[in-house]
């Protein structure tokens, strides 16, 4: 079930995209909510940093999970880089696949999606 579909063009919509997921999700685990709204920081960042034009929020809810899913133009995929304490930056994927249950990309006609998974139901993540 699709929850949300929202544009966005830079890092200041980061925050009304969290404060309207936070509201979609009122009611879930609090652990789950923040975990999720971290993937979101997380992708959202990597389009505005890497990518022009901005990109577009979705989430799709599951039985025990939310789907984020990250739309943007460029064709180039994410790479997964090992932590460097020379470099700033570069482990916003490395805290997707350590949050997320499964992540990917996949290309898409005008670009790509990064989507991750992130279990939300409490006794799903107890089980674990």
């Amino acid at each position: 079930m699709s929850l949300l579909h929202l544009p966005f063009t830079g890092a200041r919509d980061s925050a009304s995209m969290r404060s309207t997921t936070a509201g979609l999700l009122a009611g879930q685990p609090a652990e789950a909510v923040q975990d999720v709204l971290l993937v979101i920081t997380e992708l959202a960042e990597n389009v505005v940093q890497h990518t022009e034009g901005g990109g577009e929020l979705r989430l799709i809810r599951h039985d025990d999970a939310v789907q984020v899913e990250v739309y943007d133009q460029s064709r180039t995929f994410p790479q997964l880089q090992r932590p460097d304490p020379r470099r700033p930056g570069g482990r916003g994927l490395q805290l997707v696949a350590a949050i997320a249950q499964q992540w990917g990309c996949r290309p898409t006609p005008a670009g790509k999606v990064v989507w991750a998974r992130v279990t939300i139901s409490a006794q799903e993540k107890q089980a674990g």
